[in-house]
């Protein structure tokens, strides 16, 4: 199992719709027993500022479900906090 990943992302909603792509930095929480990390989006996206429920994908294939929550917006970028449930996609 890889320490974390760090790359593009498909942010895909409930339905399986792809709602954006974006870029992560995703790591394993040993303390907490699972994955956190941040996402960044385009500002004015489907995800951006919103807090939310997703499945994220990593290009490799691998999917995790998450709770992305608004951090900042900075220019034309938004970025959030991931919360990973269950097992990591990386």
């Amino acid at each position: 199992m890889a320490d974390g990943y760090e790359g593009p992302i498909r942010i895909m909603g409930g339905d399986g719709i792809l709602l954006t792509t974006g870029q992560a930095v995703l790591e394993h929480d040993e303390d907490q027993g699972n994955w956190t990390g941040i996402v960044q989006t385009l500002r004015g996206t489907a995800v951006a500022g919103k807090a939310l429920i997703v499945e994220l994908e990593i290009p490799q294939g691998g999917r995790g479900r998450a709770q992305l929550t608004p951090l900042r917006i900075v220019e034309d970028r938004a970025q959030s906090t991931v919360t990973g449930f269950g097992a990591a996609p990386f």
